[in-house]
Protein backbone atom coordinates (compact mmCIF):
# COMPACT_ATOMS: atom_id res chain seq x y z
CA UNK A 1 0.00 0.00 0.00
CA UNK A 2 1.00 3.58 -0.87
CA UNK A 3 0.38 6.26 1.86
CA UNK A 4 0.58 9.71 2.56
CA UNK A 5 0.69 11.67 5.58
CA UNK A 6 0.08 14.71 5.43
CA UNK A 7 2.49 17.34 7.06
CA UNK A 8 0.59 19.27 9.41
CA UNK A 9 2.79 22.35 8.33
CA UNK A 10 2.81 23.81 11.87
CA UNK A 11 6.45 25.15 11.98
CA UNK A 12 7.53 22.12 14.04
CA UNK A 13 9.87 19.60 11.82
CA UNK A 14 9.06 15.85 11.36
CA UNK A 15 10.50 14.09 13.55
CA UNK A 16 10.18 17.00 15.98
CA UNK A 17 13.60 17.77 17.68
CA UNK A 18 11.59 18.38 21.25
CA UNK A 19 7.97 19.38 21.25
CA UNK A 20 5.31 18.26 18.66
CA UNK A 21 2.78 16.25 19.38
CA UNK A 22 1.17 16.16 15.94
CA UNK A 23 3.81 15.48 14.28
CA UNK A 24 5.21 12.76 16.75
CA UNK A 25 2.30 10.88 15.77
CA UNK A 26 3.01 11.78 11.64
CA UNK A 27 6.53 10.35 12.71
CA UNK A 28 5.83 6.96 14.29
CA UNK A 29 3.30 5.91 11.82
CA UNK A 30 5.50 6.41 9.13
CA UNK A 31 8.16 4.52 10.94
CA UNK A 32 5.91 1.69 12.11
CA UNK A 33 3.42 1.27 8.78
CA UNK A 34 6.77 1.09 6.93
CA UNK A 35 8.10 -2.10 9.08
CA UNK A 36 4.41 -3.39 8.44
CA UNK A 37 6.12 -3.67 4.52
CA UNK A 38 4.13 -0.66 2.95
CA UNK A 39 5.26 2.73 1.61
CA UNK A 40 4.52 6.32 3.48
CA UNK A 41 5.35 9.62 2.38
CA UNK A 42 5.25 12.92 4.43
CA UNK A 43 4.07 15.38 2.14
CA UNK A 44 2.52 18.89 2.29
CA UNK A 45 -0.97 19.42 1.27
CA UNK A 46 0.13 21.09 -2.10
CA UNK A 47 2.41 18.45 -3.03
CA UNK A 48 -0.02 15.58 -3.54
CA UNK A 49 -1.69 15.47 -6.87
CA UNK A 50 -5.59 15.39 -7.28
CA UNK A 51 -7.84 13.98 -9.50
CA UNK A 52 -8.53 9.87 -10.82
CA UNK A 53 -4.33 9.77 -10.69
CA UNK A 54 -3.65 10.51 -7.04
CA UNK A 55 -0.24 8.99 -6.56
CA UNK A 56 -1.22 7.23 -3.06
CA UNK A 57 -3.78 4.25 -2.03
CA UNK A 58 -4.85 6.69 1.07
CA UNK A 59 -4.36 9.83 2.35
CA UNK A 60 -4.41 10.79 6.10
CA UNK A 61 -4.05 14.14 7.04
CA UNK A 62 -4.29 15.54 10.68
CA UNK A 63 -5.31 19.03 10.67
CA UNK A 64 -9.17 20.61 10.20
CA UNK A 65 -8.19 23.31 7.15
CA UNK A 66 -5.50 21.11 5.35
CA UNK A 67 -8.63 18.55 5.26
CA UNK A 68 -10.79 20.66 3.98
CA UNK A 69 -8.18 21.89 1.32
CA UNK A 70 -7.66 18.34 0.04
CA UNK A 71 -11.77 18.19 -0.53
CA UNK A 72 -11.68 21.39 -2.44
CA UNK A 73 -9.15 19.62 -4.64
CA UNK A 74 -11.25 16.05 -4.79
CA UNK A 75 -8.83 14.13 -2.71
CA UNK A 76 -10.23 11.42 -0.91
CA UNK A 77 -8.53 11.53 3.12
CA UNK A 78 -8.65 9.90 6.18
CA UNK A 79 -8.78 12.28 9.13
CA UNK A 80 -7.51 12.21 12.45
CA UNK A 81 -8.23 14.80 14.88
CA UNK A 82 -6.10 16.46 17.78
CA UNK A 83 -7.91 20.01 18.45
CA UNK A 84 -9.02 20.37 22.17
CA UNK A 85 -10.26 23.59 21.21
CA UNK A 86 -13.17 22.49 19.36
CA UNK A 87 -15.00 21.05 22.70
CA UNK A 88 -13.73 24.42 24.78
CA UNK A 89 -14.69 27.08 22.67
CA UNK A 90 -18.42 24.65 21.72
CA UNK A 91 -20.50 24.08 18.84
CA UNK A 92 -21.34 27.55 17.68
CA UNK A 93 -17.20 28.01 17.52
CA UNK A 94 -15.48 28.33 14.02
CA UNK A 95 -13.26 25.82 14.89
CA UNK A 96 -15.92 23.00 15.69
CA UNK A 97 -17.34 23.89 12.42
CA UNK A 98 -13.79 23.44 10.51
CA UNK A 99 -12.84 20.09 12.38
CA UNK A 100 -16.85 19.25 12.03
CA UNK A 101 -16.44 19.84 7.75
CA UNK A 102 -13.08 17.97 7.71
CA UNK A 103 -14.72 15.00 9.51
CA UNK A 104 -18.08 15.38 7.17
CA UNK A 105 -16.03 15.13 4.14
CA UNK A 106 -13.64 12.61 5.08
CA UNK A 107 -13.70 8.95 4.45
CA UNK A 108 -13.76 8.18 8.02
CA UNK A 109 -12.48 10.38 11.09
CA UNK A 110 -10.35 8.95 14.40
CA UNK A 111 -10.71 10.76 17.41
CA UNK A 112 -8.56 10.01 20.38
CA UNK A 113 -11.13 10.01 23.23
CA UNK A 114 -14.58 8.80 23.57
CA UNK A 115 -16.22 11.95 24.42
CA UNK A 116 -15.73 13.28 21.02
CA UNK A 117 -17.71 10.73 19.59
CA UNK A 118 -21.19 11.83 20.06
CA UNK A 119 -19.61 15.33 20.37
CA UNK A 120 -19.55 15.78 16.64
CA UNK A 121 -22.62 15.69 14.71
CA UNK A 122 -21.53 13.37 12.43
CA UNK A 123 -21.40 9.04 11.73
CA UNK A 124 -18.18 9.58 10.54
CA UNK A 125 -16.19 9.41 13.49
CA UNK A 126 -14.77 7.09 15.71
CA UNK A 127 -12.22 6.03 18.40
CA UNK A 128 -8.84 5.39 17.90
CA UNK A 129 -6.42 5.57 20.67
CA UNK A 130 -3.16 7.06 20.78
CA UNK A 131 0.22 5.04 20.92
CA UNK A 132 3.42 4.89 22.45
CA UNK A 133 7.11 4.02 20.67
CA UNK A 134 7.68 1.12 23.84
CA UNK A 135 11.74 0.65 22.62
CA UNK A 136 12.21 4.18 22.82
CA UNK A 137 10.49 5.02 26.28
CA UNK A 138 12.01 2.03 28.54
CA UNK A 139 11.51 1.56 32.48
CA UNK A 140 15.19 2.82 34.29
CA UNK A 141 17.03 -0.57 35.54
CA UNK A 142 17.77 0.35 39.10
CA UNK A 143 15.18 1.99 41.63
CA UNK A 144 15.48 5.69 42.86
CA UNK A 145 16.08 6.47 46.31
CA UNK A 146 13.26 8.06 46.97
CA UNK A 147 9.68 9.28 44.97
CA UNK A 148 9.82 11.94 42.60
CA UNK A 149 6.97 13.84 41.19
CA UNK A 150 6.78 14.83 37.25
CA UNK A 151 4.49 16.66 35.24
CA UNK A 152 5.33 17.12 31.57
CA UNK A 153 2.96 19.22 29.87
CA UNK A 154 2.34 22.48 27.32
CA UNK A 155 -0.10 24.51 30.30
CA UNK A 156 -2.11 26.87 28.83
CA UNK A 157 -6.03 26.93 27.44
CA UNK A 158 -8.12 29.52 24.53
CA UNK A 159 -4.61 31.44 23.89
CA UNK A 160 -4.18 32.41 27.66
CA UNK A 161 -0.84 30.17 28.15
CA UNK A 162 -1.08 31.16 32.17
CA UNK A 163 -4.25 28.89 32.14
CA UNK A 164 -3.40 25.97 34.26
CA UNK A 165 -5.25 23.51 32.18
CA UNK A 166 -2.75 20.53 33.06
CA UNK A 167 -2.47 21.22 36.42
CA UNK A 168 0.53 22.05 37.27
CA UNK A 169 -0.15 24.10 40.64
CA UNK A 170 -2.39 21.63 42.15
CA UNK A 171 0.13 18.89 41.09
CA UNK A 172 3.42 21.24 42.96
CA UNK A 173 0.97 21.95 46.36
CA UNK A 174 0.63 17.88 46.96
CA UNK A 175 4.62 17.10 46.16
CA UNK A 176 5.26 20.27 49.37
CA UNK A 177 2.29 18.59 51.38
CA UNK A 178 4.38 15.50 50.89
CA UNK A 179 7.65 16.75 51.19
CA UNK A 180 8.63 15.26 47.37
CA UNK A 181 10.70 16.36 44.89
CA UNK A 182 8.62 17.10 41.70
CA UNK A 183 9.69 18.15 38.43
CA UNK A 184 7.89 20.32 35.82
CA UNK A 185 8.86 20.33 32.30
CA UNK A 186 7.94 21.41 29.01
CA UNK A 187 8.11 24.24 26.31
CA UNK A 188 9.07 27.58 26.79
CA UNK A 189 5.16 28.67 27.11
CA UNK A 190 5.04 27.09 30.81
CA UNK A 191 6.91 30.03 31.72
CA UNK A 192 3.34 32.28 31.53
CA UNK A 193 1.84 29.71 34.37
CA UNK A 194 4.84 30.64 36.94
CA UNK A 195 4.86 34.49 36.07
CA UNK A 196 1.17 34.15 37.17
CA UNK A 197 1.60 31.70 39.88
CA UNK A 198 5.16 32.93 41.71
CA UNK A 199 4.19 31.13 45.11
CA UNK A 200 4.63 27.92 42.92
CA UNK A 201 8.77 29.01 42.86
CA UNK A 202 8.54 28.96 46.90
CA UNK A 203 8.89 25.45 47.24
CA UNK A 204 12.57 24.39 47.51
CA UNK A 205 11.77 20.75 46.06
CA UNK A 206 10.82 22.14 42.50
CA UNK A 207 12.86 21.89 39.42
CA UNK A 208 11.41 23.48 36.28
CA UNK A 209 12.94 22.14 32.67
CA UNK A 210 12.20 23.91 29.42
CA UNK A 211 12.23 22.53 25.70
CA UNK A 212 13.46 19.23 26.70
CA UNK A 213 14.71 16.95 23.52
CA UNK A 214 13.29 13.61 23.13
CA UNK A 215 16.24 12.29 24.80
CA UNK A 216 15.74 14.26 27.93
CA UNK A 217 12.13 13.18 27.88
CA UNK A 218 13.11 9.63 28.33
CA UNK A 219 15.68 10.78 31.21
CA UNK A 220 13.18 12.93 32.55
CA UNK A 221 10.78 9.62 33.16
CA UNK A 222 12.90 7.74 33.88
CA UNK A 223 14.51 9.85 36.91
CA UNK A 224 10.79 9.80 38.36
CA UNK A 225 8.18 7.68 39.68
CA UNK A 226 5.01 9.06 39.36
CA UNK A 227 3.22 10.97 36.48
CA UNK A 228 1.00 13.45 37.67
CA UNK A 229 -1.47 14.49 35.24
CA UNK A 230 -4.55 16.29 36.66
CA UNK A 231 -5.93 17.57 33.40
CA UNK A 232 -8.54 20.04 33.00
CA UNK A 233 -9.29 18.81 29.16
CA UNK A 234 -7.59 16.65 26.78
CA UNK A 235 -8.09 15.91 23.24
CA UNK A 236 -6.38 12.66 23.85
CA UNK A 237 -7.26 10.02 26.35
CA UNK A 238 -4.72 8.67 26.83
CA UNK A 239 -2.71 11.33 25.79
CA UNK A 240 1.17 10.96 24.30
CA UNK A 241 2.97 11.65 27.85
CA UNK A 242 0.46 9.52 30.08
CA UNK A 243 1.30 6.73 27.50
CA UNK A 244 5.30 7.84 27.30
CA UNK A 245 5.42 7.59 31.25
CA UNK A 246 3.58 4.74 31.62
CA UNK A 247 6.23 2.84 29.11
CA UNK A 248 9.06 4.02 31.07
CA UNK A 249 6.96 2.53 34.17
CA UNK A 250 5.78 5.12 35.91
CA UNK A 251 2.23 5.03 37.43
CA UNK A 252 0.01 7.53 36.67
CA UNK A 253 -1.87 9.89 39.09
CA UNK A 254 -4.34 11.70 37.23
CA UNK A 255 -7.79 11.94 35.31
CA UNK A 256 -9.16 10.18 31.82
CA UNK A 257 -12.48 9.87 31.00
CA UNK A 258 -14.01 7.63 32.62
CA UNK A 259 -15.20 5.27 29.46
CA UNK A 260 -11.98 4.74 28.75
CA UNK A 261 -9.50 1.76 30.67
CA UNK A 262 -5.93 2.73 31.67
CA UNK A 263 -4.29 0.26 33.97
CA UNK A 264 -1.57 1.71 36.13
CA UNK A 265 -3.12 5.06 36.93
CA UNK A 266 -5.17 6.58 40.10
CA UNK A 267 -8.02 8.30 38.41
CA UNK A 268 -7.57 11.26 40.71
CA UNK A 269 -10.07 14.27 39.52
CA UNK A 270 -9.05 18.32 39.97
CA UNK A 271 -9.10 17.78 43.22
CA UNK A 272 -5.98 18.24 46.12
CA UNK A 273 -7.29 15.81 48.24
CA UNK A 274 -7.71 13.10 45.89
CA UNK A 275 -4.08 13.89 44.44
CA UNK A 276 -2.92 13.27 47.90
CA UNK A 277 -4.99 9.40 47.89
CA UNK A 278 -3.79 8.64 44.81
CA UNK A 279 -0.07 9.63 45.65
CA UNK A 280 -0.55 7.83 48.97
CA UNK A 281 -2.00 4.24 47.40
CA UNK A 282 0.65 4.40 44.46
CA UNK A 283 3.82 4.98 47.12
CA UNK A 284 1.71 1.88 48.97
CA UNK A 285 1.38 -0.70 45.88
CA UNK A 286 4.24 0.79 43.99
CA UNK A 287 5.07 -2.39 41.92
CA UNK A 288 1.97 -3.42 41.11
CA UNK A 289 0.86 0.13 39.51
CA UNK A 290 4.03 0.23 37.83
CA UNK A 291 4.17 -3.39 36.16
CA UNK A 292 0.40 -3.02 35.46
CA UNK A 293 1.24 0.76 33.96
CA UNK A 294 4.38 -0.59 31.38
CA UNK A 295 2.14 -3.86 29.84
CA UNK A 296 -0.90 -0.90 29.29
CA UNK A 297 1.75 1.02 27.29
CA UNK A 298 2.81 -2.01 25.84
CA UNK A 299 -0.55 -3.02 24.54
CA UNK A 300 -0.66 0.38 22.73
CA UNK A 301 2.56 0.12 21.36
CA UNK A 302 2.69 2.31 18.07
CA UNK A 303 3.21 -0.99 16.41
CA UNK A 304 0.53 -2.27 17.70
CA UNK A 305 -1.63 0.53 16.88
CA UNK A 306 -0.50 0.57 13.09
CA UNK A 307 -1.44 -2.60 12.42
CA UNK A 308 -5.04 -1.53 13.87
CA UNK A 309 -4.77 1.30 11.46
CA UNK A 310 -4.26 -0.29 8.83
CA UNK A 311 -7.46 -2.10 9.01
CA UNK A 312 -9.16 0.73 8.92
CA UNK A 313 -7.09 1.67 5.71
CA UNK A 314 -7.85 -1.42 3.60
CA UNK A 315 -11.44 -1.01 4.31
CA UNK A 316 -11.17 2.18 1.82
CA UNK A 317 -8.66 0.70 -0.53
CA UNK A 318 -9.51 -2.18 -3.35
Amino acid sequence: MKICQVHPNCGIQIPPPSWGAIEKIVWEFKCNLEKLGHEVDIKYEEEIHSGQYCQYDIVMVHVANLANRLHARNIPYIFQFHDHHAYYYGKESQVYKENLQAMENSLVSLVPARYLVNYFDTDKVEYFSHGVNTDFFVPRETPLEEHRLLCLANNGLGGYGSHDRKGFGLAIAAAAQKGFPITVAGPWNNRNFFNENPWTLAYPRLDIVFEPSQDDLVKLYQNHTIFMHPSELEAGHPNLTILEAAACGLPINGWIELETDFFGMWRAPRDFFELLRGIDDIVSNYDSYRQRARGHAESLSWFNRSKELLKIYERYTN
